[in-house]
């Protein structure tokens, strides 16, 4: 292998280890609860507040992130808190991320102490709470693209292989290195003899 070929694997299997990382982080790190973990998240819009005429508010807001060249992921967020309190990773009790064609969620209280949201489809739900104090929530979700229980699954298979990419990819960068130090080695072995040899 000539001299640029190994600096071109090494530069590439850098370049895919910062990809892989990259990737792994977008995976693996925790799901903001207010949607702007980001300057990719835009706010998308404001749901309308529902108070129970008790003191406590229901809000809600949606967010729209770049996840891709020419692709968004739009997300919903509903909060439930005490009027004049502002909406906090706390007070988060139903997120989900919407499918291209769903619609906002519907937002009832039946009574002062029961909550009930409707929504007509999801691609996944990532965060439902039934009951803050003595409010209990119900909800109707008419149809989910991907189950909870899915989606953990598809995102360990995922971590599976960017870790063996990862690995793959540092065994790559090591042995180019490698043969890099024994090409210069060897180089300098061989301008040493001609000083010598001088």
């Amino acid at each position: 292998m000539g001299k640029v070929a190994r600096y071109f694997v090494l530069t590439v299997s850098l370049i895919g280890i910062a990809l892989v990382l990259y990737a792994l982080y977008g995976l693996l790190r925790p799901r903001d609860s207010l949607g702007e973990y980001s300057s990719d998240c835009d706010s998308r819009g404001e749901l309308p507040s529902v108070p129970n005429g008790s003191g406590m508010v229901a809000t809600g807001h949606s967010t729209g992130c770049a996840i891709a060249l020419l692709s968004t992921a739009f997300t919903t967020y509903v909060y439930l808190h005490r009027l004049g309190e502002s909406d906090s990773a706390k007070s988060l009790i139903f997120r989900f991320d919407e499918g291209e064609y769903y619609g906002d969620p519907q937002i009832t209280w039946t009574d002062t102490v029961s909550l009930h949201i409707s929504v007509p489809g999801v691609m996944l739900v990532t965060k439902q709470v039934t009951s803050v104090g003595t409010i209990k929530i119900s909800y109707s979700v008419a149809k989910e693209d991907m189950s909870r229980e899915q989606d953990l699954r598809y995102r360990k298979h995922l971590a599976e292989v960017l870790f063996a990419c990862l690995a793959f990819l540092i065994g790559i960068c090591f042995l180019a290195v490698r043969s890099i130090g024994k090409q210069k080695n060897k180089e300098s072995m061989t301008m040493s003899g001609e000083c010598t040899g001088g």
